[in-house]
């Protein structure tokens, strides 16, 4: 029996006070450090739906979860001998969601599974629920033991598709279930007798295991405007705004009258009509525009006139950028104390002058035209790489979190890899290198103290990655935004707590359906969206690694031996799915946000 069947068978009201304020030390402390106690047990039975391989009908196999601490963010699965790859990367990344949004460490716990089985198993279908279960089980909390899930976790938290869920269905049925929680896009598969109902991401799921898990209720829909210190910042947006906008305008004559010139003519009119109110929409809009002209340009008649035709030297520009972001890299160093915010921005700058630099070496006009871009952008965003701007933490607690999230992306590039394969696992970025380069030089540059540099590539890193996820699951927007509102009530920081993030949800939430609708892209909102929560899981991480555990607390002990919740595991999202949206990869950066 396998069972990887589908392979093989802010609060908002306090960050608006003033700048003085929000510069306070940040010192934060996790809503749920309660449960970090010097040592702690929670058990859980699972009775997990799996696919016989053999039958192909579905089947429950027990398991024992358990989360102990102290420990040292070791993830166990058995019997080690017959668990899949998958199977352990899809549990490391789903506890690793779990505790980063419960505020806690993960590397002060270890987590363990042991599968009641003498068969092979495998596929990540088992993750959505381990990643709903330990959200729970973090916080002292008992599933409803008539309910079941079934879908694979992004890298993120939102549950995906996975194949077999009829089959499971109708097992859970058998095993005596009321409900079960299936991936949103499967809500269809009903089976008369027992309640099938479609959640979206894991803390969904979890509201549903538990009643005393709540969402929130803070808000009930986005805010499209930044908090009051971040907004009165955008206006360093607003040079590059107006250079992307004037020499976009220079190159209209030298393109037909056709359906892009058409397209970038609406980019820059919009643009210009909300210079005043949002410049960083306006400086996005008109990247995006500046991208397309320049680009039909370089490929006509040669980069080197395109050059010429608009004044700006790839070289010149790229020694400038090199030498804002080295300058404002310099003012961080040596410091005990940094600006959240302003570390964020030094982040965005060095990883698009990183992606200048290398593109800068193609032989492709438009990949040229990319690094000419990418370095103009940098120079925007380390505008705002003031090292007292923003939350201040330690600037060591920076360099922790950088490191975790190098680590968080070398594991999304191993689970994504484990599910698909190594010979079909090729993404190339938009400098035409592969995604292993830049893991590989993330890693390099926190061996050189870069930090920055380090998380603005794994920042870009797990976008990536996770895009090529959830494209293909074709969440829907409502999905998108219900999870970007959670990730921002869970942190300390509310609607504050990235400075990326704002801005990014500005545009996305004002701009991106106009965009979509100019450009025909149904998918650049949900992008840029994707940009924001990987930023916004940035910040609660910064909080979290802040968690310790009290010496000398007490005992607490959750023990649910008696206790059996059928669970998921079989097999992994169908090739197809992952096949279509890694097509998607490369046009990132490209032209959707300065």
């Amino acid at each position: 029996m396998g069972l990887g069947g589908g392979l093989n068978a802010m609060q908002s009201g306090m960050i608006r006070t003033s700048l003085a304020v929000i510069m306070l030390v940040l010192v934060v402390t996790s809503l749920y450090s309660s449960v970090a106690l010097a040592e702690y047990n929670a058990s859980v039975k699972l009775g997990l739906l799996a696919v016989d391989g053999a039958t192909g009908n579905g089947i429950v196999v027990d398991a024992w979860l358990s989360v102990r601490s102290p420990g040292s963010g070791q993830v166990e699965l058995e019997p080690s001998d017959l668990v899949e790859e998958s199977t352990v990367l899809s549990t490391r990344v789903a506890f690793y969601l779990a505790s980063i949004v419960n505020g806690l460490n993960p590397r002060l716990f270890d987590i363990h599974v042991l599968f009641e089985t003498d068969s092979p198993v495998g596929g990540p279908s088992a993750s959505g629920f381990i990643a709903a279960a330990s959200l729970l089980a973090l916080r002292g909390l008992i599933p409803d033991n008539t309910t079941t899930m079934t879908g694979m976790v992004s890298l993120t938290g939102f549950i995906l598709p996975v194949a077999g869920v009829s089959d499971k269905v109708a097992a859970a049925k058998a095993a005596g279930y009321k409900r079960v929680l299936v991936p949103l896009s499967e809500a269809s598969n009903t089976t008369e007798g027992i309640a099938v109902e479609g959640v979206c991401t894991f803390e969904e799921a979890a509201s549903l295991l538990s009643d005393n898990y709540a969402l929130g209720t803070k808000t009930s829909q986005l805010s499209q405007q930044p908090p009051g210190p971040i907004k009165s910042r955008e206006a360093e947006f607003r040079q590059h705004a107006e250079l992307f906008i004037e020499k976009a305008s220079q190159l209209l004559d030298l393109l037909p009258r056709n359906e892009t010139r058409y397209v970038i003519e609406m980019l820059l009119d919009k643009a210009r009509n909300i210079l005043d109110n949002s410049p960083y929409s306006a400086a996005s809009m008109a990247f995006m525009a500046f991208y397309m002209a320049a680009s039909s340009v370089a490929m006509e008649y040669g980069f080197n006139y395109l050059e010429e035709k608009t004044g700006l030297s790839l070289d010149a520009v790229l020694a400038n950028a090199s030498s804002v972001v080295e300058a404002r890299l310099q003012e961080f160093s040596g410091r005990e104390i940094c600006g959240l915010w302003g570390y964020e921005a030094l982040a965005a700058a060095s990883v698009r002058l990183y992606l200048a630099e290398h593109a800068a070496d193609s032989d492709k006009p438009d990949v040229r035209v990319l690094a000419l871009l990418r370095a103009l952008s940098a120079e925007s965003w380390a505008r705002l790489a003031d090292p007292d701007y923003g939350p201040m933490v330690s600037c060591s607690l920076l360099g922790r979190a950088a490191e975790f999230f190098v680590d968080y992306m070398q594991l999304s590039y191993n689970y994504i890899r484990s599910i698909v394969g190594h010979v079909l696992f090729n993404i190339p970025m938009p400098d035409d290198r592969d995604v292993s380069a830049w893991i590989s030089d993330a890693k390099r540059s926190l061996d050189e103290g870069n930090y920055p540099l380090a998380l603005g590539l794994a920042v870009y890193v797990i976008s990536s990655l996770e895009e090529s996820l959830s494209h293909g699951a074709r969440l829907p927007a409502s999905c998108i935004d219900s999870h970007v509102m959670f990730l921002e009530e869970v942190s300390v920081l509310g609607s504050g707590s990235s400075l990326p993030a704002a801005l990014v949800l500005e545009y996305a939430l004002g701009y991106g359906d106009y965009i979509e609708n100019v450009t025909k892209n149904p998918l650049l909102r949900e992008s840029l969206e994707i940009d924001a929560i990987t930023w916004l899981l940035h910040s609660l991480t910064v909080e979290a690694l802040t968690a310790d555990i009290p010496a000398g607390s007490q005992t607490v002990s959750v023990a649910w031996s008696n206790y059996y919740l059928l669970g998921i595991t079989v097999e992994a999202v169908a090739l197809a799915v992952i096949g279509y949206s890694l097509a998607v990869i490369s046009r990132r950066a490209r032209a959707e946000e300065v």
